[in-house]
């Protein structure tokens, strides 16, 4: 989808606010603080139904509204049509609820929403990944799973709803329930766990295997030839380090079993892709410990541009870029390798930073600057550094 127009009610600190995009650069300028970001976060709602900030939704409704909006248009390039999706939020005391509107009609399955408008997120915080919680990694390449397969983002839903569930029996929270009938609503979950879990870990697993080799080649364009790396996933349940089992559903449902008992003590689910991890070496050295702060930048740029190609590979065009603040943490010369990666992989992107000049890229049809200020996009903001 080629992004034209995105419109905003009532989204986080926007009353209101409308943008046209540039061609394939559009460039959110300003200082920290006025809203740059929480454009980017309304893209990716309409392109994933979530926040990549907060799991709960209510925080994207402005202060004092009771309803949001995020709507963009665009070209369907493969359809040659034109077409307009939306996200409707709407807040009450007890829940936010969410509606996802296609060209004017009500989609209520989240996966036939999904893929409509595909997204590659890249944050500040990615750039921490490999030095914080296994936790945030796994975020990470959930986020990446969900520009590649719809699938994905259905089936972290649902499994996160069977955990939180599971646990709550295993906590004995719903009162009135017998050992007999705690065994089998057990039985029950440990069985929609594995079906979902599953298919969590054979993704991730193969996402990892098929940017390895890129994400190999990107890191030596950025950082030089002189360090071999390597990427892993790793899971409990697989035994050795990228080596699956070979009926993932089974294990991880004889694993469910045989835990039973240490989670009733526990209180938890002990084991599932919930637990997993992924890891990046660096001249054999685990890159979390070892990595000097430039290596782990240029790492994760390498892993960016190697879902980009994978993701232009796989459906023909590469999917919309939404980068925050990445050139500010940068040197020069980082910034100018990530650049001219971009030129050459990103299709349309959407980026913020608190100064044109990080950019430096010419304005034009191509690339638009615009500007925020405390919630405003503000008309005739566009110039270029």
């Amino acid at each position: 989808m080629l992004l034209q127009h995105l419109s905003l009610r009532e989204f986080r600190n926007f009353a209101a606010g409308d943008l046209d995009f540039g061609a394939r650069f559009t460039v959110l300028h300003g200082p920290n603080g006025v809203g740059k970001t929480n454009i980017l976060e309304a893209l990716y709602l309409v392109a994933t139904l979530r926040s990549f900030r907060s799991a709960d939704l209510g925080p994207l409704v402005r202060h004092g509204a009771a309803e949001a909006r995020v709507e963009v248009s665009g070209h369907d390039r493969q359809l040659d049509l034109g077409t307009r999706l939306a996200v409707h939020l709407a807040r009450t005391a007890r829940q936010t609820r969410r509606l996802a509107i296609a060209d004017g009609k009500t989609v209520r399955s989240g996966p036939d929403f999904y893929g409509r408008l595909r997204a590659i997120l890249f944050t500040p915080e990615d750039l921490g990944v490999l030095r914080g919680s296994p936790t945030g990694r796994r975020q990470f390449l959930d986020r990446a799973l969900f520009a590649r397969d719809r699938a994905h983002i259905a089936d972290i839903a649902d499994y996160d709803k069977l955990l939180r569930s599971r646990n709550r029996v295993l906590r004995g929270e719903d009162a009135g329930i017998a050992r007999g009938q705690q065994d089998g609503l057990l039985d029950a979950y440990d069985a929609g766990l594995a079906a979902a879990g599953a298919r969590i870990w054979v993704r991730r697993e193969r996402l990892l295997t098929d940017l390895r080799g890129a994400f190999a080649e990107a890191f030596a364009q950025i950082h030089g030839r002189h360090l071999g790396v390597t990427l892993e996933y790793l899971s409990k349940l697989a035994g050795e380090p990228g080596v699956a089992a070979a009926d993932p559903q089974a294990r991880l449902a004889d694993a469910l079993r045989g835990a039973r008992r240490h989670d009733l003590v526990r209180g938890t689910t002990t084991v599932g892709p919930h637990r997993d991890d992924f890891e990046v070496r660096l001249d054999g050295q685990d890159a979390g410990a070892f990595a000097s702060q430039g290596q782990a930048r240029a790492l994760i740029l390498a892993f960016k541009i190697a879902e980009l190609q994978d993701a232009r590979a796989r459906a023909g065009e590469a999917p919309v870029l939404l980068l925050d603040d990445v050139s500010s943490e940068l040197d020069p010369q980082r910034s100018a390798q990530l650049f001219e990666a971009l030129l050459r992989e990103a299709g349309q992107c959407v980026l913020t930073t608190t100064a044109p000049h990080f950019i430096g890229l010419p304005a034009g049809a191509d690339c638009r600057y615009i500007e925020v200020d405390k919630g405003h996009i503000k008309l005739g903001g566009d110039s270029g550094p």
